[in-house]
């Protein structure tokens, strides 16, 4: 199978506080893997590391084939290396934040074609074309026009995975992407995603829906304290083989 994440020794800190403390993760093409454990346990900085939102104080980073141009400057603190190899990078991944982050400025259309055309120098037309069968896809039909204010919650979730697909990427994170909604829209978001991984789609995803991740995932990973506590497929996971502390976990 094709790799598409490699991860090795993920360290971050922030004030002098260790947020995450070594973490190791593979994904092959089409897994889902759904990240686990308690708030402040280090779940998002990690995801926000891998597509370098935030800049790892240490370790590896590699996705379908890049490098993540990681470097330090002459106090030790991180930086990029090269901004083009940056770029290349963010190229492979789409992140869908828990709070959508559409930008309120554009209507529909243009929040789900701006990456294709302004990065990745897609023409605007067929841009819009591929906008107009995400949108479909993801039951927003109709709406290309309207202004993120207009929708409800569930509908900028679902825009703003329409916009993580339009660029083809190799690697979907999701941060909580359910955990803003109200609990009648959580299920429709859930079922996308699910549409999602019956497709094949590689992803990560933060979450604190368990019936969901022991239902689509191909791997579930315990994070506690900054490192991987324990992880293994779902029916291990969830079953008699789950580790006192993921026990403790879901018991909360």
């Amino acid at each position: 199978m094709t790799e598409v994440l490699r991860a090795r020794g993920i360290t971050k800190s922030f004030g002098g506080r260790a947020v995450l403390r070594g973490i190791d993760l593979d994904a092959q093409a089409g897994d889902v893997v759904s990240i686990l454990g308690g708030s402040g346990s280090g779940k998002s900085t990690f995801l926000r590391c891998l597509n370098l939102l935030e800049l790892p104080d240490a370790g590896r980073i590699e996705i379908a084939g890049t490098t993540a141009p990681l470097d330090h400057d002459r106090k030790g603190r991180p930086r990029i290396a090269d901004p083009r190899a940056l770029n290349a990078l963010r190229a492979k991944t789409a992140m869908v934040f828990q709070n959508f982050n559409l930008w309120s400025h554009m209507s529909v259309l243009d929040n789900v074609i701006a990456a294709p055309v302004h990065v990745h120098g897609q023409p605007r037309g067929e841009a819009i074309e591929r906008a107009h069968g995400l949108l479909d896809k993801v039951g927003m039909t109709g709406f290309a026009q309207h202004w993120p204010r207009q929708l409800s919650g569930g509908q900028q979730q679902r825009v703003a995975i329409a916009r993580a697909l339009a660029t083809d990427p190799d690697l979907m994170l999701f941060d909580e992407p359910t955990s803003a909604l109200d609990p009648e829209r959580v299920r429709e978001v859930l079922d996308l995603m699910r549409a999602l991984a019956a497709e094949g789609r590689t992803m990560l995803i933060v979450t604190h829906e368990m019936a969901f991740a022991r239902d689509v995932s191909s791997r579930v990973v315990h994070v506690r304290d900054g490192v991987i506590e324990s992880m293994g497929p779902p029916d291990a996971m969830f079953g008699a083989g789950a580790s006192p502390a993921f026990r403790a976990f879901l018991a909360h």
